[in-house]
């Protein structure tokens, strides 16, 4: 193979050349900076390998080598068949202060409720770059907790992630077989996939589903099976996730909704504590201590639920519809109580 040959021959006569993309000069440099990290991560690339990642002729890598080699002296490793650093290791380990080590327990805590994928590579990661090998969180533990939903987990959820996330860089559609939760239907589509978003414990893909037509929301955790397609996309009408869940309350989308939200003076300072929220809300504090707010929300199934758990205390102003919906959602909530209570059921 033409790595094998020594390495003061870079550009060997074997190698048959291919047309190489034109790469300005930060493309250059961001793929020298990759391959020395790559290197330098012990990774041990080949030429061939580097080839087919940036989709250029090996006679161009070698052009890379050479450029790293004046910097750092490389060799080819023939056991493990990529390049190595002559002179050893060149991603220096951190060594932490107090302050850098909390906040490492505390990613660590946070990225623990993501999910194993995530959570897997953080460890990676911290063991990378850091002398911190074990984070002694089972002696001392973080002083910081992170409370929030734990990430829903399936046997086959962890390949899943790591697919969608490679065919999400590399705009490349997949195929899945999906379980709806509230229809129970199953169904075979075409996705093109934008992002992921953790929402309340569920990793959910946002994606342009095709047997739809439309940007659709998928839990990973109802897909039964996924394959990764060769089929290359643009996003449709410049797409962006920012954009996308720039109305919603929660991730949800549906028709814009004015809503207005009565607090009654006993949660005023809880609800005035927290500056905004939502990025549409318009705040207005009454005489008496009661606080108005005013959103434009995408549907208001996710916004009622928030407005619920802030009963007996809020009244929804407007629109006249919502407010009859949600007043007698509460009265059928109190005739079920009532139920139970007459029934003789006590806890």
């Amino acid at each position: 193979m033409a790595d094998k040959k020594p390495f003061k021959n870079l550009k060997p006569e074997s190698i048959k050349s291919k047309k190489s993309k034109p790469a300005g000069v930060s493309e250059k440099f961001a793929r020298l900076l990759d391959i020395y990290t790559r290197i330098a991560q012990n990774k041990y690339p080949s030429a061939k390998s580097l080839a087919e990642k940036y989709e250029v002729a090996e006679k161009t890598i070698y052009r890379y080598l050479e450029a790293i080699r004046d910097i750092d002296p490389i060799e080819f490793d023939n056991e493990k068949r990529g390049y190595k650093f002559v002179n050893g290791d060149r991603i220096k380990k951190l060594i932490l202060t107090d302050n850098e080590l909390l906040l490492l327990l505390t990613m660590s805590e946070a990225v623990s409720h993501l999910g194993e994928p995530l959570k897997r590579s953080f460890q990676e990661l911290r063991e990378d770059v850091t002398n911190v090998r074990k984070v002694p969180c089972a002696d001392t533990g973080s002083p910081i907790v992170i409370k929030m939903p734990y990430a829903i987990e399936t046997e086959k959820l962890s390949g899943y992630f790591e697919t969608i996330v490679k065919c999400i860089n590399e705009k490349r559609s997949i195929d899945i077989v999906y379980k709806a939760l509230h229809s129970k239907e199953t169904t075979e589509r075409r996705i093109d996939p934008y992002g992921i978003v953790l929402y309340e414990g569920a990793w959910i893909l946002i994606g342009y589903c095709h047997l739809k037509d439309a940007v659709r929301h998928f839990a990973l955790d109802r897909i039964l099976d996924l394959k990764e397609k060769w089929l290359y996309f643009e996003p449709k009408d410049s797409f962006s996730l920012e954009g996308h869940f720039s109305l919603s309350w929660g991730i949800y989308d549906d028709n814009v909704v004015d809503v207005t939200v009565r607090f009654s003076s006993k949660v005023a300072e809880y609800i005035t504590r927290k500056e905004k929220w939502h990025p549409s809300e318009k705040r207005e504090i009454l005489p008496n201590g009661d606080v108005e707010l005013t959103f434009s929300v995408a549907g208001t199934s996710e916004i009622k639920h928030w407005i619920y758990s802030w009963i007996p205390n809020v009244e929804v102003l407007k629109p006249e519809w919502f407010r009859e919906q949600v007043s007698k959602e509460l009265s059928a909530s109190l005739e079920n109580h009532r139920r139970i209570i007459n029934s003789g059921f006590s806890t």
